[in-house]
């Protein structure tokens, strides 16, 4: 009798876990850098069921000076909640971790502990060389910079680092996503952070409507493609390395931008293989 019941329970559960993450699996809440620092910083945020955006050991997620809502991380909504206790830390080298793991608590200004909430759309990072802020209203001076830019903008931009993945014998691939509507008209250009060093100039950019590739172009940086997307759903941006000779392929920091037709800014969302 017990083995039937815990048979029942497991099937159960695998029906749960099957059906609603399929349901909820495009959900995300991004967080949002404003970096004030006059200088580049790196930022590491951690979460539930450990979560984390780039990790405190590999060095944090770079975020370039002067940037203004950079959408350095989005933690997914499924059936391992991401709500619950955070904390987002600043590191640098003569920063160590200000972090004590369970409970989360901060021993310095560098460091910031918050609870994210359902209800919570977005997380807003802003921060100086010394000192750190996350809000998740639209009170804060990063989120009023978002609506500002959602107002007057009908383009959405992000940013990450390319490069040949080392510890594995193949090439590097980033994978992005957007939400699109039937009958858009979107353009999506990939170029140079101009002011980050980088070397070669080729990379490859790839359009997807799941697993039916719309367009790929692989040229010189930038790399534009515009199209009209024909049914409304996921979208992936695909920035890759593969068949590009060595001497000429792009290495570096990098924007990647989606202007749309509909006058609305997208959210670029990042998976798990975009080195940030």
């Amino acid at each position: 009798m017990k083995k039937s019941k815990y048979l029942f329970l497991a099937l159960a559960l695998c029906f749960i876990a099957a059906f609603p993450y399929k349901a909820s699996s495009l959900e995300h809440i991004p967080f949002y850098a404003t970096n004030n620092a006059g200088a580049e910083v790196h930022v590491d945020c951690s979460g539930s069921w450990g979560r984390e955006s780039c990790g405190f050991l590999a060095g944090g997620c770079p975020i370039s000076a002067g940037a203004v809502d950079d959408n350095f991380y989005s933690a997914d909504v499924d059936i391992f909640s991401p709500y619950g206790v955070w904390a987002c830390q600043l590191i640098t080298e003569t920063i160590q971790s200000c972090l004590t793991i369970g409970p989360f608590v901060c021993t310095c200004d560098t460091c910031k502990v918050f609870t994210l909430e359902k209800g919570d759309d977005a997380v807003y990072v802003t921060f100086t060389e010394d000192s750190i802020t996350v809000s998740l209203n639209s009170d804060s001076n990063a989120s009023t910079a978002q609506a500002r830019l959602a107002e007057e903008s009908d383009t959405s931009t992000t940013q990450a680092t390319f490069g040949d993945d080392n510890t594995k014998p193949r090439r590097d691939r980033d994978t992005w996503s957007i939400q699109g509507t039937e009958g858009e008209i979107v353009t999506v250009t990939l170029e140079a952070d101009p002011a980050a060093g980088h070397s070669g100039e080729q990379a490859t950019l790839i359009l997807q409507n799941g697993s039916f590739t719309i367009e790929t172009k692989t040229d010189a940086l930038p790399i534009e493609i515009t199209t009209t997307l024909q049914t409304t759903g996921e979208y992936k941006l695909v920035v890759q390395q593969h068949d590009i000779p060595e001497e000429v392929r792009f290495r570096g920091r990098y924007f990647l931008s989606v202007k749309s037709s509909s006058g609305k800014v997208q959210d670029i969302k990042p998976s798990e293989d975009v080195e940030q």
